[in-house]
């Protein structure tokens, strides 16, 4: 076998897919983006969809990255950071909690920024216990430091503004993901074996981080117990869903099947729905259900949106017999509620859902992730062949990974894979694979009938 370079390998897909980029910016005549300013850059807007090729260059630029560092960083480095990244996230609260971003952007000059004296005098903070936050956070890219001791925002830290989805994630899940976390070697090396080899919701991280014999969901559950925790973890997974709307919303034909309406299930507080009924007008009517707690919130969140008149909320446990069934024909749609079950309690309540099917005039759209191992291949077409073939294309089509490249593009994925641990420590519940999808199904009496990719 001839030896390739892996370096210089990803070196060339890495240039490959960045020239690709830097055409697309161009085409759309958009700057380049950049670390030395407090603006944001268009492209960061939650309603930007990036072309086809732009988002798998982008995807490809971005895994190349990731695996170019695993080759040159040292190790024992990598490990010293990794212990540390709790600092990360804490910082970030902490920057979410006394409202940074508004400070940083309440200054005479928001490119110069502010000095850390007086950020520390309007936080009320020590300034040089925030200094060194602040420079770390700089560091990992959420802000900038102008000069010496002076911060301002930047692209990231847009994400950051006051009830903004992003901003919403930091505030309202950093905690309690950060708590279940902590706690989850404790519980999978208990050693009480029934709660360690436990595949129930009651048995978990989260049970023993906060010290309760009640599962986190359903409706006879912790967070029933505490609605003002159930409205900021709804409020948490808003923030969620919006930031993967987009493609959702345009890479699926909704216009083409939805009749009655579109019905979706465990809906939290509408951010799905609404994004939908602002894209798609032809459309009139969404139905968010979801658990009477989430009622407050989620009327809320739809009237702010000015969308009250096209999409309402109805209280259903989805684990009980659906109230739309047989009363018409919907697109029923079930984002990111059966990770959080296992397959068991997943196959209930997708049997409640298949009543709604049998008589043949709605459809079942379920909005998952599916997990794919972290393997790579040192075959494979190039970066440059895969983009060629989506120039001038609208339609979405992932591309295979290049040589080097893990199957789902590694950092680019990483987001269903952390929430796949995530899940593990809060309800014993995981991401799904094609093959878990389709076991869970088949318990429910369904079958996948096509998967859609979306950006």
């Amino acid at each position: 076998m001839t030896s390739v370079s892996e370096i210089s390998c990803l070196l060339g897909t890495l240039t490959s897919a960045i020239e690709v980029f830097k055409a697309e910016l161009a085409r759309q005549r958009l700057p380049e983006p950049s670390l030395c300013t407090s603006k944001p850059h268009p492209i960061d807007d939650l309603s930007y969809i990036p072309p086809p090729a732009m988002y798998e260059a982008r995807r490809i630029a971005i895994a190349s990255l990731n695996n170019l560092k695993l080759l040159l960083e040292n190790p024992v480095e990598a490990i010293v950071n990794t212990v540390r990244e709790s600092g990360e996230i804490q910082g970030m609260r902490l920057t979410a909690d006394i409202g940074l971003h508004e400070v940083l952007d309440d200054v005479p000059d928001p490119e110069v920024g502010e000095s850390i004296e007086v950020i520390a005098n309007k936080t009320k903070i020590h300034p040089m216990k925030l200094e060194g936050v602040l420079r770390f956070l700089a560091y990992r890219g959420w802000f900038r430091e102008t000069k010496p001791g002076y911060f301002a925002n930047n692209r990231r830290s847009h994400t950051l503004k006051m009830d903004t989805p992003g901003y919403r994630i930091v505030k309202y899940l950093g905690n309690l993901t950060f708590k279940n976390m902590g706690k989850l070697p404790e519980a999978l090396t208990h050693p009480d074996a029934s709660f360690r080899m436990a595949t129930d919701v009651a048995h978990t991280a989260f049970n023993l981080a906060y010290n309760t014999d009640l599962p986190f969901f359903g409706s006879e559950s912790w967070t029933a117990q505490h609605p003002d925790e159930a409205q900021k973890f709804a409020l948490g997974m808003g923030g969620l869903g919006v930031c993967s709307d987009n493609g959702v919303v345009h890479d699926f034909p909704w216009v083409e099947y939805t009749k009655d309406a579109v019905v979706d299930i465990g809906g939290g507080q509408g951010t799905l729905a609404c994004s939908l009924a602002a894209a798609h007008g032809e459309i009139n009517n969404f139905i968010v259900q979801d658990l009477p707690v989430t009622r407050e919130p989620a009327e809320k969140y739809i009237a702010s949106k000015g969308l009250s008149a096209r999409v309402r909320f109805e209280a259903q446990n989805f684990f009980e017999p659906n109230r739309r069934q047989g009363s018409g024909s919907y697109v029923f749609v079930i984002q990111k509620v059966l990770h959080d079950w296992n397959s068991e309690d997943g196959a209930k309540i997708l049997r409640q859902v298949r009543e709604c099917l049998l008589d043949g005039k709605s459809k079942l759209l379920i909005i998952d992730p599916l997990l794919s191992p972290a393997t790579l291949s040192r075959e494979g077409l190039s970066a440059n062949e895969s983009l060629a073939m989506l120039q001038g294309k609208n339609h979405y089509d992932p591309v295979p990974p290049p040589p080097f490249i893990p199957r789902d593009f590694g950092d680019n994925w990483m987001n269903a894979h952390s929430t796949n641990v995530v899940l593990i420590a809060l309800c014993n519940a995981f991401e799904h694979t094609y093959k878990s999808m389709s076991d869970m199904l088949t318990l429910a009496g369904l079958k996948i009938k096509k998967v859609n990719a979306t950006r």
